[in-house]
């Protein structure tokens, strides 16, 4: 009974999560549509073999018990969920190249009578596909050329994508394993539904913990926003390495004080004014805190994610993509655009934009455009 309503409650759960991820209140045109897809396809077959295990109707409405050989269809789906998640591209004509074998075994099943699933095919079929995931995620963990967002969300992504190859591999080995040693597959899907929702509880767990994923995987933690900076990504609530002896005395006198300072630089990058006027060197945010230049050199060492160079500059970087959103480039040029973001040169305005962005401003203003925004005078 336990196992039953769990099935139940994991399905559920999968339908909820699809229905905020396709009625999300801020679109987000990255979002991995193939993750839709399959918490789609694990949660209505679990709603409804659920509803079938707890005696709900007596009607078999679950899809594989209909028609088995549609296993063939969630396969290249797993893949392709995969793909989109590691490399962030996209191409539609070859995606349904996927589907052309899982299409040619369901019309078969349909069209031959009394037609029974070749089980060391699919066991080819899924092996063969699974092989193709793990050299995903090795290519995403053996990738080194990462943009400095692409590092900061590096650690959660990785996780993510460990977390769901993990499941696929056990689903496929469930899958296989019921085939192969039930007499009767299509009635037996219930031990399978039943023990692959325990995974699936695990993956709801994280993804509630990390709502990015449902809100778009690479673009929700790429985007910057004037209003929403992306702080999480740049600062640390604890230290992000061990006190140094030297700065052991340093450490107890600020100690108390160390969210205060972050708060006040945090206040800080957001004025306009400030972003326009002031680099962000030590000494001028000392300045600008009234504070003494040892304390910002403290926090930045133990309490960022980034050198203070690199963290200046990713702040106009923040400060460019605002004006950007806001249509500044109607009007200006992009080198103007460096300039009012106190770049000394346009060559090291697009430099860093790129570091950070892992795109060109063009690139960037097209993506933009593409998805629905005017943009004038590149």
């Amino acid at each position: 009974m336990f196992l039953n309503i769990i099935t139940f409650l994991v399905g559920f759960l999968c339908l909820f999560v699809m229905v905020l991820m396709l009625f999300n209140s801020r679109p987000n045109r990255k979002t991995n549509i193939y993750l839709i897809i399959i918490l789609f396809l694990v949660g209505l077959q679990r709603f409804l073999n659920g509803i079938e295990l707890l005696e709900l109707t007596e009607v078999i409405y679950s899809p594989l018990k209909i028609r088995l050989s549609a296993a063939f269809f969630i396969v290249p789906i797993y893949y392709l969920f995969f793909n989109r998640l590691i490399r962030g591209t996209s191409n539609l004509k070859k995606e349904l190249l996927h589907f052309i074998l899982p299409i040619l075994f369901v019309s078969v099943d349909v069209l031959i009578v009394n037609y029974q699933l070749d089980y060391y095919f699919y066991l080819t079929f899924s092996s063969v596909y699974f092989g193709l995931i793990l050299n995903l995620v090795f290519g995403l963990i053996n990738n080194k050329k990462r943009s400095m967002f692409e590092k900061g969300s590096y650690e959660t992504i990785r996780t993510w994508t460990i977390l769901m190859c993990l499941i696929t591999f056990l689903l496929l080995l469930f899958s296989n394993y019921f085939l192969f040693n039930l007499v009767e597959a299509r009635t037996n899907l219930n031990n399978f539904y039943r023990f692959s929702s325990l995974l699936w509880l695990i993956a709801l767990i994280y993804i509630f913990k990390n709502p990015i994923i449902i809100f778009g995987e690479h673009t929700l933690l790429k985007s910057i926003q004037l209003n929403e900076p992306q702080e999480f990504l740049i600062w640390s609530r604890k230290p992000l390495k061990s006190i140094e002896q030297k700065d052991a005395v340093l450490s107890n006198n600020i100690s108390a004080k160390i969210d205060t300072i972050i708060l006040s630089i945090q206040k800080l990058q957001k004025s306009s004014h400030a972003l326009s006027k002031i680099t962000f060197t030590a000494s001028n945010l000392a300045k600008e805190l009234k504070i003494p230049r040892s304390h910002v050199e403290f926090v930045f060492k133990y309490y960022c994610h980034y050198s203070i160079n690199d963290f200046s500059n990713l702040i106009k970087i923040n400060y460019a993509v605002s004006l950007l959103n806001d249509g500044y480039l109607e009007k200006y040029t992009i080198a103007s655009l460096g300039d009012k973001c106190l770049f000394n040169s346009r060559f090291t305005f697009s430099k860093n934009f790129k570091k950070f962005m892992g795109i060109s401003v063009s690139d960037y203003m097209l993506d933009n455009s593409m998805s629905g925004k005017s943009v004038k005078g590149i």
